[in-house]
């Protein structure tokens, strides 16, 4: 999740905030959650936790402050090792990056990302891409890295686009064919 500088706008951290609560609502015990963040730093906010410990998840998101750079190339790298920790053989494994795609420390060229990303999804954890926001939204950026991480796109501007994206769609849209 990113919580750099950028995010600190009501439709950007508090949206995302808002909506990755609404999806642990529809969390199963069998489900493993991490949280890596970044913004000025990039940090594991939570450690991979069982959906059944659902107020432990609610009290990382709840915890989450805007500021600093955007380490984006970093924290995917973090995300990444953290699910291939965690890896579930048959199991649905995914890295879900939710940002407004401003990414301004390492690697921010479209290309580089894309390098990361190839590289990435031979370990068989697909990207989806969460974009927030509104008028620093990085498009192309979400479009390259979901496609070639075999994943998915979705974009959130207010609460009931969450809830369609993350509650009423989740199951139908997660499992990448």
């Amino acid at each position: 999740i990113d919580v750099s500088g950028s995010m600190d706008l009501p439709n950007k951290l508090p949206l995302l905030k808002s909506a990755f609560k609404l999806l642990v609502t529809n969390l199963r015990a069998e489900d493993t959650v991490s949280i890596v963040v970044y913004g000025g730093i990039v940090g594991i906010k939570l450690y991979p936790t069982s959906g059944a410990d659902k107020e432990k998840i609610i009290e990382a998101i709840d915890d989450l402050t805007a500021g600093g750079a955007t380490p984006g190339e970093t924290a995917i790298r973090t995300a990444y090792d953290l699910a291939r920790h965690t890896f579930i053989k048959g199991g649905n494994n995914r890295v879900i990056l939710a940002t407004d795609g401003d990414f301004n420390v390492g690697a921010n060229k479209e290309s580089e990302l894309e390098d990361l990303i190839l590289e990435q999804r031979q370990s068989g954890i697909v990207l989806t891409y969460l974009g927030v926001g509104m008028g620093n939204y990085k498009d192309s950026k979400l479009y390259v890295l979901a496609k070639k991480g075999n994943g998915n796109i979705a974009y959130i501007d207010n609460l009931a686009e969450a809830e369609k994206i993350l509650v009423q769609e989740f199951f139908q849209t997660i499992y990448a064919v």
